[in-house]
């Protein structure tokens, strides 16, 4: 026999004393006292199994009824207590050492009562308060009344109705209590029935669950008869218990609108910097995200009372393209390109200039000849006369040629090295006055200067490009 049916047992037998002494002592005198003899008689033969209902008992005054049932009470608590101790002793501490926080709600499990099925009931009551114990927002409140004693204490009819549970609830000074009977099937297959009821504040809610008899039906603490419990116990107080929490938003996104997660999941939107969502009591951690901000998160703890919470959400440093700074370097790299051209220019020009042609046409006329160009133009072959030199051949014509197109190059090039210039200068200009954010400026490790420095010259044509970066 568990220690739990034994204490069982003892219960029932103090009650069945205390029935005998205080009876047998108001009862008539000179009446023998058989054990049947006495109004107790029929609840005592109950309580050891026996259907005693074939004896008529001895009618005696209501007050000794009452007077039994107090004193038979008194007794079978102070028996318990004395047996029930050292066996509740863990249960009670484990429970007592979870500290409850604020918002979570206490429930009572009050010893499931059974005639038939003592070990199974004193298991389920075990599983019911490992339940409280890991489900979110309630809490077992760690004390240990028994249905049957609190019945007999607040003189509740055998068997007990609904209209007595706020009887115990006054007596065991608790609002909310859960507590039941266990009844055992007679037929095959064997199956264990729980009648299970909440007591909240005046409200009453009953569940009914049936479930397999065996080895995990003894087990308090097996994983199964525990989900039997919690899965209860969820049904009966409606799921955790939950509370409102209401979300500010401050600082720069104080108006904005974002979702609100917890655990990757989304719990709610902030609508205008406002939001309120429901949420189970207890610890959270929540997270806002906003378009164009940092996630802002926040640990909250949830009471049935409501909480409330402030999050101040950081904007984003915006990454805008530089335009100004793309336009400074894309104008030097254009401008680079004109220069590039300009040289290419000018060493065509020097390149034709020392043109083989050029050169013996050049030594038809004296050195003080200054302008050849001008006497191929002429049509002269030499100086003053239009007559080829005795030996040679005509190149009046395609030096003239030559001339024009050395001309024309002399001109581009210029063109090129001025728009060049320009444009270095220009985007030089745009680097150096660059600003960021709102007026900001960006730091440069060195000052950028560049200079072009183009030399030309009757037989050649250069360009000089200097720069520090």
């Amino acid at each position: 026999m568990s220690p739990t049916a034994g204490t069982i047992h003892a219960i029932r037998l103090a009650r069945c004393l205390a029935a005998h002494i205080v009876l047998a002592a108001e009862a008539p005198p000179g009446r023998g006292r058989g054990r049947n003899d006495f109004p107790f008689g029929r609840r005592i033969r109950y309580f050891w199994g026996v259907d005693d209902s074939t004896r008529s008992p001895l009618p005696q005054p209501l007050s000794s009824i009452r007077h039994a049932r107090r004193t038979s009470s008194l007794l079978a608590m102070l028996l318990s207590t004395a047996l029930v101790a050292p066996v509740m002793t863990p249960l009670r501490s484990a429970s007592a050492g979870q500290l409850t926080d604020a918002g979570v709600v206490d429930i009572e499990v009050l010893n499931f009562a059974s005639a038939d099925a003592v070990e199974e009931a004193s298991a389920l009551t075990d599983a019911f308060r490992h339940a409280l114990a890991g489900a979110p927002g309630l809490a077992d409140k760690g004390k240990s009344h028994a249905l049957e004693t609190e019945a007999l204490t607040v003189g509740c009819d055998d068997p007990m109705d609904d209209k007595c549970a706020p009887k115990i609830a006054a007596d065991i000074k608790s609002d909310r209590f859960v507590y039941g009977t266990v009844k055992k099937s007679k037929t095959a297959p064997i199956k264990i029935t729980a009648t299970v009821k909440y007591y909240s504040s005046g409200a009453l809610k009953t569940v009914v669950k049936t479930y397999d008899v065996g080895p995990i039906a003894k087990d308090g603490a097996s994983p199964e008869l525990k989900k039997i419990a919690l899965e209860v116990l969820l049904q009966l107080t409606g799921g955790p218990a939950k509370g409102k929490v209401e979300v500010t938003l401050t600082g720069p996104g104080s108006g904005e609108s974002g979702d609100l997660y917890e655990g990757g999941q989304a719990i709610g939107r902030v609508e205008g910097g406002k939001a309120i969502v429901e949420l189970t009591t207890g610890s959270h951690a929540v997270e806002l995200r906003i378009p164009g901000y940092s996630t802002s998160t926040a640990t909250i703890d949830v009471a049935p009372t409501g909480t409330t919470v402030t999050l101040t959400p950081v904007r984003l440093s915006t990454t805008k393209p530089d335009w100004q700074l793309y336009g400074g370097i894309g104008a030097i790299g254009v401008g680079a390109i004109f220069v590039g051209v300009g040289i290419a220019t000018s060493l065509s020009i020097r390149d034709q200039q020392n043109d083989d042609k050029f050169t013996n046409y050049r030594k038809r006329f004296p050195s003080t000849e200054k302008d050849v160009c001008a006497q191929a133009k002429a049509g002269n072959e030499q100086a003053n006369s239009t007559s080829v030199p005795a030996g040679g051949t005509a190149l009046a014509p395609y030096v003239s040629d030559l001339c024009g197109s050395v001309s024309t190059k002399q001109t581009l090039q210029y063109v090129w090295y001025g728009l060049g210039v320009a444009a270095i200068g220009g985007g030089t200009y745009l680097i150096l006055t660059d600003k960021k954010g709102e007026g900001e400026k960006k730091a440069a490790s060195a000052p950028v200067r560049l200079q072009v420095a183009p030399s030309f010259g009757p037989g050649y044509g250069s360009v000089t490009l200097m720069g520090a970066f």
